[in-house]
């Protein structure tokens, strides 16, 4: 796995969650239309296939905000620089 940047992070994001304006680590999930519970399944299976990070249901929901899943790939050393 090669890590990718935050800016490249929030672009996959925003992709995923079809937002019509960028993000940032304080955009919170309620703000996201896409971020449903067909979009937090679509998390979970892209953050399992790229980065090989399984993420449990209960995971999923409690993240309340775009920077809760930077600092997930950053844990799991998805993210540079973290």
């Amino acid at each position: 796995m090669t890590p990718i940047t935050s800016a490249d992070a929030l672009t996959l994001l925003r992709d995923l969650f079809e937002a019509s304006t960028p993000l940032s680590a304080d955009t919170p999930r309620d703000s996201l239309p896409g971020w449903d519970s067909m979009g937090a399944l679509s998390l979970m299976a892209e953050l399992d296939e790229r980065f090989g990070i399984s993420l449990s249901a209960d995971d999923s929901r409690r993240m309340a905000r775009v920077g809760d899943v930077l600092e997930l790939l950053r844990r799991h050393g998805a993210l540079q620089g973290g």
